[in-house]
């Protein structure tokens, strides 16, 4: 009876509106700009139908291709809408296990149970961790969806679900290798079930092996598009052994850290957090519901929700022997949603206190729009990340200032991914060639040493040991690579008032071209050194240059400074440069295209070079590891010490302006001598 109960087709008219409901409120919060990170790969591989990064992504990449066949919208947003459309339906198969969850543990459900359940479902699919892989073009809601789409079909009564199930895994399996994870907690339900079979036969395991294996050959899609050479490849994959290590994602990724039984607690402390920030009060209180539920009536458990937390927990365990430095949210993002599960049985079995009408019913009514209210005070910061075009006006402008038919050689996956998103979207500079971080040396080598060999423009953005007679020369946040004859020329000093000088340093001029520029524009700044004499200021490690408004305010954004100059001094270093001679440096910066128009004033400051004891505590944070909170432009201004990008905040601001070397002397008055005013900028609107 509550079997048949438990699969009653009355779900099904709920699923509708709240499919309808969510795509329409995500369709609204997906942008239609290029991310950092994996969004630029995914955007870019997907429009030339291209190999991304182990395990391949294929399923996703196929979908994409549907879907960028809609006649509005950039890639970008099409295939952020993708995953808007996919976690819909993995929101659909919560409610619908969860319904079958509770009906088996009340018999048939209410209108009112639904309607409870539904805010539950709503609440759960609006939390950040689920919520912000909604609205990006990543993988993690297909992710969602087929582990979703898994238990769903594992909560089937008919013994036939299991050739769909196998169809499922085999196609999961290809797409996200930590869906074998699922695999021995399936397998075990099935062996569970096949035992209670009277017509049990082995006969019955053979059976599965076809619809696994036709679930898995969406695997072959990588040699194919791998012998026609895509322009976006993470690697050959042509013979079997490449094929087997990129679908099960073998030798990617670097390892980060040690385990200990410090990261270990910072990792779980984190995740708490994330639990409390993310859930609310009402949230945990119904998941602590659940899991006293769960074991105290543990025999009435059905199997597929014992699959789905078995799934959840090892995949969360996981995250444990891969100690990134911050945890992120979708390392554990399956046993964040089949935790919900969990939430529905305390649901149930606060609905089921007392009798018609009673408390807990009420509360139920009285604190899940509550709790989806304060779910819902995310939407401002979405839509504020909605329209963030950092990493777009990163690779835009990146792409611009390349010189035609340019080889560009980026280090790590942020100088990467939003170039090749923008290039493939846009079909923008399609005669610049960009090489994946990390391809094997034996085919980077032979692709430099042509380039240099033809006298091909050449760009890096890490300098490493160049035969001679070649040299770099800064351009931009990239050094192009030159010949060693194209160094700027030994002129003498000017005979004029420098601007400010610190020791036997000078800063004889700066000049900004041109100096009226809209936002989203680029402009060149022209440094003139004079080094006078040997100074303790020979040790300056950066040049700082920020741009503050005519409140005396610097602009910030996520903690950061949004627009600045921040980069080593020219050369070998001011030391380097000969007593009583001019050394002229020309850097190029872009202005994000959301920066608010004014007038400016440049200023500069110069960093000392720290003792040996604090070098990796600088007052600019220099970074290990490319992830942070932080993924704006400001990352992409300068280089800091051994090539390590610099991320320049406000955090501890006191230790930073200490750090800077005072002016000890300036052509006019100063209120502050660790900055000197030497230029300014008016910054019109973006049209």
């Amino acid at each position: 009876m509550r079997s048949k109960a438990a699969n009653s087709p009355r779900a099904w008219p709920w699923v509708l509106p709240l499919f309808t409901g969510l795509v329409l409120l995500n369709s609204f919060l997906v942008s239609p700009f290029i991310g950092w990170y994996d969004t630029g790969e995914m955007v870019g591989t997907t429009v030339c139908l291209g190999i991304s990064h182990p395990s391949g992504q294929v399923l996703f990449h196929l979908l994409g291709k549907v879907f960028l066949l809609l006649p509005w919208g950039t890639p970008a947003w099409k295939l952020a809408f993708l995953s808007a459309v996919l976690s819909s339906l993995a929101s659909c198969l919560f409610f619908l296990v969860g319904s079958r969850l509770m009906a088996l543990s009340r018999g048939p459900l209410s209108g009112w149970t639904r309607s409870h359940l539904l805010l539950l479902t709503l609440c759960w699919s609006l939390s950040l961790p689920w919520w912000r892989y909604s609205l990006t073009p990543l993988v993690y809601a297909l992710h969602i969806l087929l582990g979703t789409l898994l238990v769903w079909v594992l909560g089937l009564p008919r013994p036939g679900k299991w050739y769909l199930a196998a169809l499922v895994m085999g196609t999961a399996t290809v797409f996200r290798p930590t869906q074998f994870f699922a695999l021995p907690f399936v397998g075990l339900l099935f062996l569970w079930e096949w035992w209670g079979r009277k017509d049990r036969s082995f006969a019955q395991f053979l059976r599965l092996a076809p619809f696994f294996a036709l679930g898995r050959s969406t695997a072959l899609y990588l040699p194919l598009r791998s012998a026609l050479h895509p322009p976006i490849a993470f690697g050959p994959v042509a013979t079997p052994l490449e094929w087997f290590r990129h679908v099960f994602a073998l030798k990617f990724s670097k390892f980060v850290g040690t385990v200990t039984l410090d990261s270990i607690a910072s990792t779980l402390k984190q995740m708490a957090l994330h639990a409390w920030n993310d859930l609310t009060l009402f949230g945990v209180l119904l998941l602590l519901a659940g899991l006293f539920l769960l074991f105290s009536r543990r025999d009435r458990v059905p199997g597929f929700l014992w699959v789905a937390l078995g799934w959840g927990g090892l995949e969360g365990l996981f995250v444990f022997t891969i100690p990134y430095p911050t945890f992120e949210s979708h390392q554990t993002l399956l046993g964040w949603v089949f935790a919900g599960w969990l939430a529905c049985l305390g649901l149930g079995w606060l609905e089921g206190l007392g009798s018609k009408g009673s408390w807990g019913s009420f509360a139920a009514k009285l604190l899940l729009p509550a709790f989806l209210l304060a779910q819902l005070t995310n939407a401002p910061a979405l839509w504020e990340k909605k329209k963030e075009r950092g990493a777009q006006d990163y690779a835009q402008d990146l792409l611009t200032i390349l010189e035609p038919k340019a080889l560009y050689v980026p280090t790590e996956e942020n100088e990467y991914f939003p170039v090749v998103g923008y290039q493939q979207s846009f079909g923008f500079r399609g005669d610049v060639e960009v090489l994946e971080p990390g391809t094997a040396p034996d085919r980077v080598r032979p692709r430099i040493e042509e380039a240099l060999r033809e006298g091909r423009p050449l760009y890096v953005t890490r300098t490493w040991a160049l035969p001679p007679p070649w040299g770099y020369q800064p351009w931009g946040p990239l050094l192009k690579v030159v010949p060693a004859g194209m160094r700027a020329p030994v002129l003498p000093a000017p005979k004029t008032v420098p601007l400010a000088s610190w020791g036997g340093l000078d800063l004889v001029g700066v000049g900004i071209v041109p100096q009226r520029v809209k936002a989203g524009g680029i402009v060149e700044i022209h440094y003139q050194w004079v080094r006078r004499r040997p100074s303790p200021q020979d040790r300056t490690d950066l040049v700082v240059g920020l741009f503050i408004d005519r409140h005396g305010s610097y602009w910030m954004k996520n903690g950061n400074f949004w627009f600045h100059d921040l980069h080593e001094p020219a050369g070998e270093g001011f030391a380097a440069i000969r007593p009583g001679t001019l050394r002229e440096e020309k850097r190029v910066l872009f202005i994000p295209s959301d920066f608010p128009p004014g007038d400016y004033a440049f200023s500069i400051g110069l960093q000392r070079v720290l003792p040996p004891k604090e070098q990796g505590q600088e007052a600019f944070d220099k970074e290990f590891y490319e992830r942070t909170a932080a993924q704006d432009l400001d990352k992409f201004m300068g280089r800091g010490e051994g090539g390590a990008v610099v991320q320049f905040s406000m955090d501890n601001s006191r230790a930073w302006k200490d750090a800077l070397w005072p002016a000890t002397r300036t052509r006019y008055p100063i209120a502050d001598p660790r900055f000197v005013p030497a230029s300014v900028l008016t910054i019109e609107p973006n049209d």
